[in-house]
């Protein structure tokens, strides 16, 4: 799976292209039916699967898609008790459910265990289970399509990434969750920032839950969040958003609270809905139709950009009942700074509007800026960041004097590999061995594009771009 990556640089306008129209949409992406240990209250609500869970969800308010994201192992019955022929079957129940256009029914895993740091990881994108048990009453052979260990996160996440149609989202990530050997040193929050992890994860909860609410009028909200896990995450280095989540146990999709993960998206198919999760278009709101505007120079959240300009952000809040902004922050953070992990630049009362031009930057660092919104009626939404790294800034349009910068992502790559440059030039792309032999040759004048490197062994090569004036050459890892 591949987090795309854009660049932009400012001072430049390369195409006449028209803006990208985006429309909001509203749901849930993790949730259980009896599958595994949700619709609990079955034997009162007739609901007890995911074809009739989905045609449930279709009719709460302020609802686009579900995702019924079932625990992927047995253990015991109900708890949770999934089986390896019930994967398919979800499948087929999510095809046979979803209307593009109208309403989105996906199906998927929640990987793992919450017990010795491990953690629970929300995967779509597979069409096999995977797991590690074995000896599960019920069902021949192992209880999974593909292995990996229980506590192997490193495992898990490669195949991830490796997997261009998947994604993965942290499921009310715990501090210590997500160790590689059982420690709290070792924990995702508290390691090194890991490239491979960052091209697999693509966001985590500002709520999560209530799990094991029955309620049914929109009004059972968690009184926790995640907030600061985000903050501490996007301080390690990663490039993840933040969503929410209901975890629903019983038959009320949708409705146990008004909150939701929002995307932004063309168009509701499912092919958009991953894109937009994989690009980290979205945000997480206790507001079920709170639309929220969070740009820099046009372009949306989850964008990686730089540029020769200070930023300028625009932030709008629009919800069609009226609601009113009380506050509107504006954050700010770089890769280990240490402290607070962010800073608020810039905050708004009582408006629904806000605008900032961030002076105080500092060349060559890639910045993160989110917003949280805390509506007058105390409801709250947070945004996914957009990155920027300032270039300084020049008064000359030549290519003699304008700096040489792109971006390549991912990195360890397995096929596809993104490409973005910062300004509008022709360019040769190559890739060497470390022999110096030529594999890729490749002129452009695209600024962004995507190079297929599946004829390319395993190994570590150079990625050098030219431009006819200067060259950069990067390390490439090809897996």
């Amino acid at each position: 799976m591949m987090k795309f990556t854009l660049m932009l640089y400012i001072f430049f306008i390369c195409h006449a292209l028209p803006a990208q129209i985006y429309n909001y949409y509203f749901g849930n992406l993790h949730a259980h039916t009896a599958f595994s240990d949700g619709n609990k209250d079955s034997s009162v609500s007739g609901i007890a699967r995911p074809d009739a869970s989905y045609a449930y969800a279709k009719l709460s308010t302020g609802f686009d898609f579900l995702g019924i994201s079932e625990h992927n192992h047995f253990n015991v019955s109900r708890n949770p008790g999934f089986r390896r022929p019930l994967y398919q079957s979800g499948l087929n129940m999510a095809n046979a459910a979803n209307q593009d256009g109208s309403f989105l029914s996906l199906f998927g895993i929640e990987y793992g265990v919450s017990s010795g740091k491990n953690g629970h990881v929300v995967i779509y994108g597979f069409n096999q289970l995977i797991g590690w048990e074995s000896n599960v009453g019920g069902i021949s052979g192992n209880n999974y399509d593909i292995f990996n260990a229980k506590s192997d996160y490193e495992g898990l996440f490669r195949k991830i990434k490796n997997n261009p149609a998947a994604f993965a989202y942290l499921a009310h990530p715990y501090w210590t969750d997500f160790s590689k050997d059982g420690n709290d040193s070792t924990a995702l929050a508290f390691s090194a920032y890991n490239a491979m992890y960052d091209s697999a994860i693509v966001g985590l909860p500002l709520r999560s839950g209530n799990a094991f609410s029955t309620f049914v009028n929109y009004n059972d909200y968690s009184t926790g969040d995640y907030f600061n896990y985000y903050k501490k995450l996007l301080n390690v280095g990663y490039h993840l958003g933040i969503g929410y989540d209901h975890d629903n146990h019983y038959s009320n999709f949708g409705r146990s609270n008004g909150g939701r993960l929002v995307i932004l998206a063309p168009s509701l198919t499912r092919t958009n809905l991953t894109k937009a999760m994989q690009k980290m278009n979205f945000y997480g709101s206790d507001d079920y139709n709170a639309k929220v505007e969070f740009t820099m120079n046009g372009n949306i959240m989850g964008s990686v950009l730089s540029g020769s300009l200070f930023p300028t952000f625009n932030i709008v809040h629009n919800d069609a009942d009226g609601e009113q902004a009380d506050t509107i922050r504006l954050w700010r953070g770089n890769k280990n700074s240490g402290g607070l992990w962010a800073q608020v630049l810039q905050m708004s009362l009582g408006t629904n509007t806000s605008a900032f031009t961030d002076q105080s930057i500092i060349p060559g660092i890639e910045y993160y800026y989110f917003v949280d919104i805390k509506q007058a009626d105390g409801q709250w939404i947070a945004t996914s960041p957009i990155w920027f790294t300032y270039l300084s800034f020049t008064n000359s349009l030549t290519k003699n004097e304008q700096q040489l910068a792109f971006s390549y992502f991912p990195n360890p790559v397995s096929q596809q590999l993104n490409i973005s440059m910062a300004q509008c030039f022709e360019y040769t792309i190559t890739i060497t061995d470390l022999q110096g032999r030529t594999l890729f040759d490749r002129k452009t004048n695209e600024k962004d594009l995507t190079i297929n490197l599946a004829e390319i062994s395993q190994g570590m090569y150079i990625l050098k771009i030219n431009d006819g004036v200067k060259a950069i050459s990067k390390k490439l890892q090809i897996e």
